[in-house]
């Protein structure tokens, strides 16, 4: 089976850690996001993956390798223009057209069970069924509204005004017939839930819900990227997560002997990591080569790889980039971290602070 993989975005809302790399290629528990992804398509029955590519695209095509070793055969789409949710997948229409597909976001991690959602989606006789998750009041995700026989009545405000019946968030999981294409503009930007899709169920084409109440995480932004982060150390459930197991939540690459310090689940460390035993960590990702200095402490953050934290400080919900040292006695909460002296990227919203750059979330 085929998939739809969109990874063109330019990560505005995850800036400034995007500055180096595309959304997909974030480290998500030590190894890129978009694998995380890729690696639940394959569990599912997935054998080739088509990925469209703009910002920064050697930063997702160098993963190939690591793609081929979920079983998956890969086919990158760039696109010098951005086309959208819907050009992108048309631009991929030779690769996909030849049965049904699935075509899903690459900024999320989830259980859904797709076997089941497709298996719901041939007997519903669908041209496109959408996997949905309940609705939360309060959440900045829009509402798509269904009504009993799954139909898919009304989605990003349109079409026309609300219906009253159940509404839902979208996953970002689309499941698709290739008579998908002939709705879709060649060579121009467009987007499939926006302008597509109401376009389809105004004219009465069968567009389904598919609800999944398990296990579902966007990552967009620094704060989502954070809670889901620990959010799936919680879950447990990657494979590779299983051989790095100690104990009930708490995940290491590096030997047992290299915890010195005091550690609360959720954790979760790469390799080479070396912890003062006066040191405290709860609630954490480390990166490679992390240390923890002499009485620091670092909670609810993630720390990618060769950061140093020196002496007496303490970090509270902070993302840290690669290679930061946080100087001794540095107390910061809700930073994004990045180091003064390597950061190319746009400065005009970064706070300085010695040999750090820093950002609010």
């Amino acid at each position: 089976m085929k998939a739809m993989v969109l990874a063109a975005g330019l990560g505005e809302r995850m800036k400034p850690l995007t500055w180096d790399r595309a959304k997909p290629a974030l480290p998500l528990l030590n190894r890129p996001s978009v694998l995380h992804l890729l690696e639940h398509l394959a569990r599912n029955g997935v054998d080739q993956v088509a990925i469209n590519l703009h910002y920064c695209p050697d930063t997702v095509r160098v993963l190939e390798p690591e793609i081929r070793a979920l079983g998956l055969n890969v086919f990158f789409c760039p696109e010098p223009t951005i086309l959208g949710t819907g050009g992108g997948l048309k631009n991929a229409e030779e690769f996909l057209r030849d049965g049904t597909l699935i075509m899903a976001n690459a900024d999320f991690v989830t259980d859904c069970p797709l076997a089941l959602a497709l298996e719901h989606h041939r007997r519903s006789g669908a041209l496109a069924t959408l996997v949905l998750t309940p609705f939360q009041e309060g959440t900045e995700y829009g509402a798509v509204e269904m009504g009993d026989d799954h139909r898919i009545v009304r989605i990003a405000g349109h079409p026309g005004p609300g219906t009253g019946k159940p509404r839902y968030h979208f996953t970002g999981i689309h499941i698709l017939e290739p008579a998908i294409f002939r709705e879709i503009p060649p060579a121009v930007k467009s987007e499939i839930n926006r302008e597509i899709y109401p376009k389809l169920i105004e004219r009465g084409e069968r567009i389904v819900g598919y609800v999944h109440a398990g296990f579902w995480r966007e990552l967009g932004t620094p704060q989502r990227y954070l809670q889901g982060s620990l959010d799936l150390i919680r879950l447990g459930d990657a494979g590779y997560m299983q051989k790095m197991r100690l104990r009930e939540g708490v995940y290491s690459a590096s030997p047992l002997s290299s915890l010195q310090g005091s550690i609360e689940p959720a954790f979760l460390a790469g390799a080479d990591l070396q912890m003062s035993s006066d040191s405290f960590a709860a609630e954490v990702v480390l990166g490679n080569r992390v240390v923890l200095g002499r009485q620091s402490r670092v909670v609810q953050s993630i720390l990618w790889d060769s950061v140093r934290i020196e002496e007496s400080s303490s970090l509270t919900e902070c993302l840290v980039a690669s290679r930061v040292t946080i100087p001794a006695r540095t107390s910061l909460t809700r930073r994004v971290v990045l180091d003064e002296a390597s950061y190319r990227g746009d400065r005009g919203k970064l706070e300085r602070s010695g040999s750090l750059l820093l950002a609010s979330f």
